[in-house]
């Protein structure tokens, strides 16, 4: 059993957010933003915002490191909450407490950290923005103000998050227990159930305003080949990278679902064919863009999309607009196998 050196059971209390709406929901483009600069910014493996809910540290967006949640006491964060003011640690080797910690001793053997508190509205330090590095580190200043600089961002979004439209109805309803049974442990999106929800509150809210709204019905290529042939582990890899770029490449309000295996479901809302057949072509491009960096070596990805259309004025079931978008899909793959520059169809 683990000693708690850094935990203050009152900064625990306190920074009970249950109430957050940002709290266990799914991957945001926002947050994704800020981790990916600072890993870029700093040239470091890790890079990863965080909050804490009753003992347990909840990773908003983390690059560079497949963790989702952690107990408190075993984070290097739990010493940044307690003492609500940034802390820098060139050598965990050379620190009496972060010496002995699993995360320097083991897997994944931190030897730098970074951690910068992050506060609600009434200054209670509800969470942490932090990089980690394998290998000792000084910062200079530039690197330090930069640092600071993007925790004020992420501390700023926090304050302001608001999910839109169809998301924000389901995450008002649910309860923190309730809403992480509908995200996707492996790729952080909405899962099947969610998607479910979403679309009925989208349609109603759709034909109630008089918009259009599109569906569309995404898979990996060949995904059994890279399944079979690298294997499960370099699969997820995939799964993982592909949700996280179609979050970052929908528009705010637009959810992001798994709808099973390598299926996804987006719901895209006050949607027109040219906006919706836009956002796809974006979504494709950006996945081939760049072969994925995966545990056994670069791989090129691609996608297919089948799009269906509900036009403003027009109503049209969920179940129906998912099946109109999966049969888009197997045409497209189909149309893909014999014509090499096939868009997306649409049904």
């Amino acid at each position: 059993m683990l000693e708690r050196p850094f935990v203050h059971t009152e900064t625990l209390r306190l920074a009970d957010i249950h109430a957050a709406a940002i709290f266990y929901t799914p991957l945001d483009a926002r947050f994704d933003r800020i981790t990916r600069l600072a890993q870029k910014a700093l040239a470091v493996p890790v890079a990863a915002i965080a909050l804490n809910h009753q003992g347990k540290l909840w990773f908003k967006s983390v690059q560079g490191w497949n963790v989702h949640e952690l107990d408190l006491e075993a984070t290097f964060c739990a010493r940044t909450i307690a003492g609500g003011t940034p802390l820098i640690v060139a050598d965990t080797q050379l620190d009496p407490a972060f010496a002995p910690h699993p995360l320097v001793t083991a897997a994944p053997q931190f030897r730098f950290y970074a951690g910068f508190p992050i506060r609600d509205r009434g200054g209670i330090v509800v969470g942490t923005f932090a990089v980690y590095d394998r290998v000792l580190r000084q910062l200079t200043a530039v690197e330090t103000q930069a640092l600071r600089d993007l925790a004020d961002i992420a501390q700023r979004e926090f304050l302001t998050a608001e999910l839109c439209d169809a998301q924000a109805q389901i995450v008002a309803k649910l309860d923190i227990a309730r809403r992480s049974a509908m995200i996707d442990a492996l790729t952080r999106v909405w899962n099947r159930r969610a998607a479910e929800e979403l679309l009925g509150f989208a349609l109603e809210q759709a034909e109630s305003e008089d918009y259009g709204i599109a569906v569309v019905m995404l898979d990996v290529d060949r995904f059994k080949v890279i399944n079979d042939g690298a294997g499960h582990q370099v699969g997820d890899q995939v799964l993982r990278k592909v949700a996280s770029l179609l979050v970052a490449n929908v528009r705010e309000g637009d959810a992001v679902c798994r709808y099973g295996g390598d299926e996804f479901l987006l719901i895209l809302q006050r949607a027109s064919r040219e906006s919706a057949e836009q956002i796809v072509d974006r979504i494709r491009q950006r996945v081939g863009e760049f072969p994925m960096k995966t545990r056994t070596g670069s791989l090129t990805v691609s996608v297919s999309a089948g799009l269906a259309l509900r036009p403003s004025g027009r109503i049209i079931g969920g179940d129906a607009l998912i099946e109109m978008a999966d049969q888009a899909l197997y045409r497209n793959k189909q149309a893909r196998c014999t014509g090499p520059k096939a868009r997306a169809t649409t049904g």
